[in-house]
Formats: C-alpha cells, structure tokens, sequence
C-alpha cells in the first residue's frame, strides 16, 4: 500500500509540473532527479565523492578564463526611481519619499514594496504604488503609455485585499552601492535565479527579500565564481548540504540558513567543516547542535521563518469550522499525519470537520485570482493571507506530526496567527519561543488517538476560545520583531558595521 501511494505522489507532482512549467522544466526538476536519486545520495553519504563533486570539479570549473567576475550575477535594471528609493531607505534621508506629490512613508515602503520600477512612466508609477497601498483601485487613465495596460490590470487586482501580497517589490535591496551607509552582502542561491523571482516563489524567498531590504544591501550570484570579496561584509548562503565549494573568503562573516536536513548525509557536516560559519540561523537549532559539530565560534541561532503579519488576517470571532486539519500528506513520510485524517475522519458526522493539506504557491493567475482548484482531489488551493483567513474560519486547527524528526515548521506560527486554537506536536525548540501549553496551544498528545478527549475540547470551545487569543497576541508581539530585528541584529553582530539605524 506505501508502495502504491508513492507511484501515486510521483506521478501527481509530475503532471502538476507539467502542466504548469512544462516537459523541460519537468525534466530537469523531477524526472531527471528522481533517475538520478541513488547515485546522489551515494554521493552525498560519502566524504570522498562529496569532495571531488562538490570540491574539485568546482574549482576546475573556477578556473576557466571565461568564468569572470560577473559570472552567474543576477543584474537588477536600474531606473531613476529605484536608486531614489534605495538611497532614501539606505541612507536615513529624514523625512518621507515623494512620488508624483504623494508621500510614501518608510514603514509603507517596507511593508508594501516599493513604488514599481517596472514602470517609467509617472503616473502609473503613482497610480500603482497607490492602489497597493489603499488596497483599492486608485489607475488615473492618461494618453498613450506602453505600460498602461498592464498598470490598469495590477491597479484593478489591488481592489481584493486579497490580491495585495502577490505583489510586492523589494528589488530595490538588491544591488550593493558602496556609497551608501549599511552592510553588504552577497547571497548565493542554492538554484537558478527563478527560485529568487519566479511568481510562486516560495513564502521563505519573499521573506528574505524583505529581510534584506529592511537590513543591508545584497548582490545575488547563481553560483560561485571569481567574486571580488573586498566588496562584501558577508556572505549569505543556504545549507542545502550540497553546495559547491570554493574558496572561502578572508575577513568576510558567513551566514548560513538552515532548514531542511537528513543525519545520514554527509554533507551538511561537510559544508560546516569548511565554511566555518559565524552563525548558522534555523527554525530548529536544537537539532542542528544535536546532529553535527560545530566550531566553538559558530552561534547556531533560532530564526523562525515566520510569514509576515502582512500576510496574516487574524479571525478570533466567525468561524464556520470546529476543526480543520492541516499538513501535507502526500509522501511516505506522513504516515502519521494519514492515521491522524482517518481518527478524525470518525467525527464529521457530529462536527463539521475539513482536511486541508495542499498550501496552494502557485503562480497569481488572471482568471483564478488568489484560489485554485487541485485537479487530483477537487479541493482549493488557497494562497498565504488567504490561506490564513481560511485557517482563522476554525475553531480548532489540528496539524500532525512533522516526519520522524520533531522540528518546527511554518504550520506552527501560521496556526498561531490565525486566530484557531492550535493543536499542534511539542517540539523542543518550542521553549526557544516561550510558547506555552495550554497557554498559547493545546499538544496534539491530548487527542491523538483519543476522539472521546477532541469531542471534549470541541463541546467547550467558548472555555477554551482564550487560548487562541493568547496565539495571536503572542504572534503580533514577537513575528515581525524577530524576524526582522533579529536579522538585523545577527548582521549587525557579524559584521560590526557602524551605521544609522534606520527609523523603522
């Protein structure tokens, strides 16, 4: 039977894929991979293949005269109105930024993007950086523009608050600029550019791009090659476990991102062995200490990846569900989380109970808008703050057990933010965010296995109501504070650069 529900997983992604991407993004992303997969993880659980992979055939390839300085960078077009926007951010100009005789305050930069540099022309740079604002559209018609068009349909989109997130502009972080006072770094991808841009980016890219508009400038590079690291305060990097080697620079700090990781590869050893990183941020960091070594000068730091509080519509009043239950299923690896659908499963004849299991990141689509329907179930797909408006609808959001390895993943702050009461697995690093039982959750132990204990909790919701507004007050106090004044501090501490703190 597992057997069969993996051919069944496989072939749903590749027709997913295809339709969406087509058969040469397909290939190269699942069908290749997967002909591949035992000569890769051979690779990866072997110190010797690992150094001549990812090691030797990098540097051979470094060495090549036509692998020059810019090699692989991604250039970001520069226009009048981004370098506006970038010293004005950058520079701690005193008061607020003008476009077209409004002002546009630095908070509203930040938390909306800034004014569109796809646009030249005056007014619908006005126009669009308005209605993203308002949330409503504000498109003045004007004579003939090549970009009118396109700035009347993303105007029209701002209409649904609904519609907002899947537009925002932080390109202008993007781009180191020596004359401007904040540190500078570059971020290497772990893949091609289109994980950094593509429209159904995942929520952890979209992040970082706000992470980086909010604490230093950033130049982004596809992979190493001849870098001037005289350029650089530090280097920013995901952890995938197997990236490719290259000599690492002198005087410049290391910051790696860990998420994901299997014990058994060596890579992730192999990674932390050479780069020596100064911190090393994870939304576990207590599994990171558990499984690998580190240098007595690395700081492995907790950094949840929350969503920003803009993408969350908090729900503590109307709700239409008394239990939702969420976390993907579509693996071998959510055993547990199956068992748990079918215990609940037991119930939807006395509770209106719902299974939601596919986070939709799909692309914004002109005649979907922010819901799209899987075609494997019939079920929809909903996008980030629709997303969440969708979990606040609950009174009781269940998510299962994550794996065998008990880690946090977005599932928990999104539950948090909602505006449900979560019930969710315990994980260690829980403490690290001072989330309480029964103060800010209810632990999944209560009711795994136990419908007769759920029905309790379901029966005394308004008993138990307070807990959810515990979540979301906890969410709203600490969300954004550490995601980003945490960012900002850990490069502060690393790159000990002296610059003016930005009034945010």
């Amino acid at each position: 039977m597992k057997i069969k529900f993996q051919k069944h997983h496989r072939l749903y992604m590749v027709r997913r894929i295809l339709a969406e991407e087509g058969i040469s993004y397909a290939l190269r992303s699942k069908i290749i991979p997967y002909i591949l997969r035992p000569i890769d993880r051979l690779i990866k659980r072997k110190r010797f293949l690992l150094e001549v992979f990812l090691g030797v055939i990098p540097r051979l390839y470094q060495s090549l005269p036509f692998v020059g300085p810019s090699a692989g960078f991604i250039k970001i077009p520069r226009s009048e109105l981004m370098e506006r926007m970038r010293r004005f951010w950058y520079a701690n100009t005193p008061g607020d930024f003008e476009l077209g005789g409004e002002r546009v305050s630095r908070q509203d930069m930040f938390r909306y993007g800034g004014p569109s540099a796809e646009f030249n022309c005056a007014v619908c740079q006005k126009s669009e950086w308005l209605s993203r604002v308002k949330q409503k559209n504000l498109f003045e018609e004007h004579g003939a523009c090549p970009g009118a068009n396109r700035c009347q349909i993303l105007c029209g989109r701002q209409g649904d608050e609904l519609w907002t997130h899947f537009h925002q502009n932080f390109d202008f972080s993007l781009g180191v600029d020596e004359s401007l006072p904040a540190p500078k770094g570059l971020y290497i991808l772990y893949g091609p550019k289109q994980i950094f841009f593509a429209s159904r980016m995942e929520p952890m890219e979209r992040i970082l791009r706000r992470q980086f508009a909010y604490c230093c400038q950033m130049d982004v590079v596809e992979r190493p090659g001849k870098i001037d690291w005289s350029r650089y305060d530090f280097l920013f990097m995901y952890h995938t476990g197997s990236n490719w080697r290259f000599s690492r620079p002198k005087n410049v700090s290391v910051i790696l991102f860990g998420h994901d990781f299997w014990p058994e590869h060596q890579g992730y050893q192999w990674v932390i062995d050479w780069l020596k990183p100064d911190v090393l941020l994870s939304s576990f960091p207590g599994l990171w200490k558990k499984y690998f070594r580190f240098s007595s000068h690395t700081r492995v730091a907790f950094h949840p990846m929350f969503p920003s509080l803009f993408f969350t519509r908090s729900n503590l009043g109307l709700k239409q569900i008394d239990a939702l239950v969420i976390g993907n299923t579509r693996g071998p690896l959510y055993e547990q989380r199956r068992l748990l659908d079918k215990q609940l499963s037991e119930l939807t004849e006395r509770y209106r109970v719902e299974f939601s299991h596919v986070l939709g990141t799909f692309p914004p689509n002109r005649e979907l808008g922010v819901e799209q329907e899987d075609p494997s179930s019939g079920t929809k797909l909903r996008y980030l703050n629709k997303w969440s408006e969708y979990l606040g609808s609950a009174k009781y959001v269940v998510f299962g057990r994550v794996m065998k390895y008990p880690v946090l993943v977005g599932k928990y702050y999104e539950a948090l933010g909602s505006g449900a009461i979560p019930i969710f697995p315990e994980v260690p690093d829980l403490k690290l965010l001072g989330i309480k039982p029964f103060e800010h959750y209810i632990p999944l132990s209560e009711v795994e296995g136990d419908n007769e204990k759920l029905a309790f909790y379901l029966d005394h919701y308004q008993e138990y109501k307070h807990i959810a507004e515990s979540a979301v007050n906890w969410y709203r106090q600490n969300s954004d504070k550490m995601l980003f004044e945490g960012f900002e501090e850990v490069v502060r501490s690393i790159t000990k650069y002296e610059y003016p703190k930005r009034l945010v």
